[in-house]
């Protein structure tokens, strides 16, 4: 499922998060380190105090409540995702998302594009059961996310871009399934009119109804 961030402050504690600094640190930190917020901000002094900038650790920090949130979903494969608030609280879950990628395969499709992918968790399902897979995400850190999160996959690659610019030669499956959530200020707002969707319902008409 897609998602749209209008955060600010989400986008820097991305680039915080994928500085070498910010990398290195992450991959040292148990999610069960956040697991309150007594526990977070026991972890958040100790790592300043450890000589981290204080924008890298909030960013860590930040990532690390995320996976440990998203262990109900995912359980521990959650600890090598990568998330955003909205993307966390749209995304499909692992089992449901495998259900998907049956479909297609079972109709026979081979190359399927997953247009508004979000954090890419569908992607990941249609990538494990060996289809082609081009994921297509029209908010810049949302794909940064995705990016990273389909890293494992050869058959999978991310384009940072719009679901109705998108070229569908070749492809012979299409995953859809507008985002309806959006970041601001650090949380989640839900999105009621339809056309604030991404990508909007307007274009599931064009397509399916063409002028």
């Amino acid at each position: 499922m897609a998602q749209a961030s209008n955060d600010s402050t989400l986008n820097e504690q991305f680039a915080a998060l994928l500085s070498a600094e910010g990398w290195q640190l992450l991959s040292t930190i148990d999610p069960s380190m956040v697991s309150s917020k007594d526990a977070a901000w026991t972890l958040n002094e100790k790592l300043r105090k450890d000589g981290h900038a204080p924008e890298v650790v909030r960013a860590v920090i930040a990532q690390s409540e995320l996976r440990y949130k998203a262990r109900v979903k995912f359980g521990p494969f959650a600890d090598s995702l990568i998330f955003t608030p909205a993307g966390l609280e749209q995304a499909t879950r692992l089992t449901i998302a495998g259900l998907h990628a049956q479909r297609f395969t079972k109709a026979g499709a081979t190359h399927v594009a997953d247009l508004g992918c979000g954090i890419g968790t569908d992607s990941i399902a249609l990538a494990s059961a060996g289809l082609q897979v081009t994921a297509v995400e029209k908010d810049e850190t949302t794909a940064a996310a995705t990016t990273l999160n389909l890293m494992p996959f050869e058959n999978a690659k991310v384009v940072h871009g719009g679901a109705e610019e998108t070229d569908l030669t070749g492809i012979d499956g299409v995953w859809l399934d507008p985002a309806r959530r959006t970041d601001v200020a650090g949380s989640t707002r839900r999105l009621f009119d339809p056309e604030a969707f991404s990508p909007p319902c307007l274009l599931l008409r064009n397509w399916l109804i063409p002028d």
